[in-house]
Order: structure tokens, then C-alpha cells, then sequence
């Protein structure tokens, strides 16, 4: 089977989940390729499988994958599996959001899947992770994806008609926080430990941080706020509201 696996990753759930996956998969001689968004995969014309997934940001998944989505994706007749990482799954509406438009372009539904993962944004009322808990989740999730891949790999799964009701609000909301995403990421400042590296600048996946002319790291107005320049920066020197926070990684 030919399968292709999309996705865009923040910090590195939604990655976690399209790379065990698709390594199950190529361990049963299925035809995988991975790719994020940012990268600006083609979508070929024979590909058996579509599987393509996002986190959730305030109950949707970020408007960067929904605009991605209908701008790159080709109408097809394949069959298509979303999915949504998330800290709980009471509002992972995203799943929803992508089905209704993947539906749309011809595509043949065959799961939503939501994978509980740990936080990674750890402000105001969020708390951090604990490695224990941490370890605990990734096992579950792996016992979820072993699962899903032995699906694919027999093709067994029921015929069921998604309902993707009340999506127009869903996308609302992807809307609103990306609106709001610009403006709290004004808040993110490099403290006096920052080398200068350009990690950040590099990684940022809206272009959203660069250099000023005394060569000091600034956030500009685009922010999506999907915190990948505090966990990836190698001297943890990315502060938010002046708070420096843990870095997240989900292994040791």
C-alpha cells in the first residue's frame, strides 16, 4: 500500500505520532513517506492512503494546517485517516475540522483518531509534565498506534459516515486564536543567556523571530504560538512574560 503521512508538529507530538506510525507500517512493507507541512510535500495522484494530523490549539488544530489543507491537498477518491494530538480529549474538535474538509476534496473517511499526549505549554493555568507521567502516556499511545497500524495494514475497518457537525465554529475558533496567537506572542523575549545561535530564527515555523541591527533575537507579529522556539532553543534563553519555563521533550 502506498501511504502518505502529513502533518505539522509544534514541538514534536503530532511528529511522534506520523513517525511510529509510519515506522509500523514500513515494518509491514507498506510504502511510506513522512512529511511535515513546512516542508511543502505533492500529494501524488496514486497514493493508497492519506494520513495527515495537527495538535489542537484551543480546541481546533492551528489554521496554518487548515489553510494547508485546502490550498495543497488534490480532490481524491483515497482513503484518508485524520488525527489530532492533544492534552485531553474533551476539545480535540480538530479531527472534525479536517475530516469535513478532506470529505469534501473526495476522500473516503475511514477513522478520526484523537492521541491523548502530554502538555507542552505550560503557562497560567497548564502544568508541567512529569516524566513518570510522560512515560505513561507514550505507552498508552503506543498501544493505540499498534493498533490503528495492524487496521491499516488489513484494511479493517467499518463502514461508518462521519458526522462533522458544527465545524463553521470550529474553524472559528482555529481563527480567533490565530488572531490571538500575534498578540501574545509578543511576549516572548531571548534573555542575556542567548548565544546567538539562530536556532529559533531558523525553526520558527511562521518566520515570526529575527535579528535586530544590534544582532539581538526579536519576535515579530506572526506568532502562532506553538512554543517550539522555548523547547528547541539550546540554552533554554527564550523567556515568556519574563517567565523562563522547563524545556519540553518527551524523552530523557
Amino acid at each position: 500500500m502506498k501511504i502518505k503521512m502529513i502533518h505539522f508538529s509544534g514541538t514534536g507530538n503530532t511528529k511522534y505520532i506520523a513517525t511510529y506510525l509510519g515506522d509500523k507500517l514500513k515494518a509491514n512493507n507498506h510504502n511510506v513517506s513522512i512529511s511535515s507541512i513546512e516542508e511543502n510535500p505533492t500529494i501524488e495522484k496514486d497514493i493508497d492512503l492519506l494520513v495527515i494530523g495537527g495538535p489542537i490549539y484551543v480546541g481546533n488544530v492551528p489554521e496554518k494546517l487548515l489553510n494547508w489543507v485546502n490550498k495543497n491537498i488534490p480532490n481524491s477518491n483515497a482513503n484518508c485517516i485524520v488525527y489530532t494530538t492533544s492534552v485531553v480529549a474533551g476539545n480535540a474538535y480538530g479531527v472534525d475540522s479536517l475530516a469535513k474538509k478532506l470529505a469534501k476534496k473526495g476522500y473516503n473517511i475511514l477513522a478520526k483518531e484523537v492521541c491523548l499526549m502530554p502538555g507542552n505549554l505550560y503557562f497560567g493555568k497548564y502544568h508541567q509534565f512529569s516524566r513518570d507521567e510522560i512515560n505513561e502516556i507514550l505507552k498508552n499511545i503506543n498501544k493505540q498506534l499498534d493498533e490503528l497500524a495492524i487496521k491499516i495494514h488489513l484494511n479493517n475497518f467499518e463502514n461508518t459516515e462521519f458526522e462533522n457537525k458544527g465545524v463553521l465554529v470550529k474553524d472559528f475558533l482555529a481563527d480567533t486564536f490565530s488572531v490571538m496567537a500575534k498578540f501574545m506572542g509578543k511576549n516572548f523575549s531571548a534573555d542575556d543567556t542567548c548565544v546567538k545561535c539562530g536556532l529559533c530564527i531558523k525553526s520558527c515555523p511562521q518566520g515570526n523571530i529575527h535579528y535586530d541591527k544590534n544582532n539581538n533575537i526579536k519576535f515579530s507579529n506572526k506568532c502562532m504560538m506553538c512554543t517550539r522556539c522555548i523547547h528547541i532553543c539550546p540554552k533554554n534563553a527564550i523567556n515568556y512574560k519574563g517567565v523562563k519555563y522547563d524545556q519540553y521533550s518527551l524523552f530523557e
